[in-house]
């Protein structure tokens, strides 16, 4: 099972993510992070090595399965492609 990170974006310049395991609660949360590239990275420091793959969404709107590395190294271009997922799915 891996954990999912969920981004909320807030206000302009103003995201927050919390992390859960399953169904289960919200075991993490972070607030007031300026960007969703800054929510990523943040929550690939967080995992360290303790998991390989997580689940990403975006206001509860499942986006994919993505490594920690990915989440961490490559923070940049995943955006880029979860941008590109979000506005063909809602048109923005």
């Amino acid at each position: 099972m891996n954990p999912n990170v969920d981004i909320k974006r807030i206000a302009e310049r103003y995201y927050n993510y919390s992390v859960r395991l399953g169904n289960g609660a919200e075991c993490y949360a972070r607030q007031g992070l300026r960007s969703m590239a800054e929510c990523l990275h943040d929550a690939a420091t967080a995992f360290g090595q303790s998991f390989r793959d997580v689940d990403v969404s975006y206001e509860g709107y499942p986006l994919g399965c993505y490594s920690v590395p990915t989440l961490e190294h490559d923070t940049l271009l995943l955006v880029d492609k979860l941008h590109a997922r979000l506005a063909m799915r809602f048109g923005t």
